[in-house]
């Protein structure tokens, strides 16, 4: 898999450290540079994480939100280029869907690209091969990731090697991305159930899945 020389980091948003409270589930990774928390008001409440898309899959398709109506849905944002938090989670979701065997059919897995610059639909296919056949890569035009990003209320930028953001018209080539880490555990229904750490153990991580699914959970 490619790798950058830029560093890469992770967005924590002090929103999302609210939601998961509530949530009761576990914290994302942090960033070496935690933004100044915002006051109460505006914070995301759990009803607002989520919403409609249309984006381009691995497979040149475009699909939208209703293209995986009535599915279990593991989302998360990333993009290839990344070093460590985003195959990690990606493994993750493999893990917990082969360990889900013929229920992992009532789940999709999506990988959304916050660097649609260089993550196109061909680098997407070939990178997803790696992983489980039922998770699927989309991209999108600048605006399209953007608009799903702020559905799920996830911050993205593009970074210098030293971690100082980029303008987002930059030309620069040899860039990271800071992005938001966690996987989204959205219902059928388009509701958020939990969230996923990728770097959680995996059977803590597929228990939260098979709740969803009203599935047995082992004992730990």
């Amino acid at each position: 898999m490619p790798r950058p020389t830029a560093r890469h980091s992770i967005l924590y948003g002090a929103g999302a450290a609210v939601l998961l409270v509530a949530l009761g589930v576990g914290a994302w990774a942090l960033t070496s540079r935690p933004a100044s928390a915002p006051s109460t008001p505006g914070l995301p409440t759990v009803a607002s994480i989520g919403g409609p898309f249309a984006l381009t899959d691995q497979d040149g398709r475009a699909v939208t939100d209703r293209t995986y109506a009535g599915k279990t849905l593991m989302v998360m944002f990333g993009y290839t280029n990344c070093p460590d938090v985003c195959p990690t989670g990606l493994a993750s979701m493999s893990v917990i869907l082969d360990g889900l065997g013929p229920d992992a059919d009532r789940v999709q897995g999506l990988f959304i690209t916050v660097d649609p610059a260089r993550d196109t639909v061909a680098v997407l296919k070939d990178y997803m091969a790696n992983f489980n056949p039922h998770i699927a890569a989309l991209t999108g035009t600048p605006a399209q990731v953007a608009a799903a990003a702020a559905a799920y209320k996830v911050m993205y930028r593009k970074v210098n090697a030293d971690g100082t953001p980029l303008p987002p018209d930059s030309t620069a080539t040899d860039y990271a991305m800071e992005h938001n880490a966690a996987i989204f555990l959205m219902d059928p229904a388009g509701h958020l159930k939990s969230t996923i750490n990728p770097f959680e153990p995996p059977t803590t991580a597929e228990g939260k899945v098979r709740h969803a699914l009203g599935l047995p959970v082992a004992a730990n």
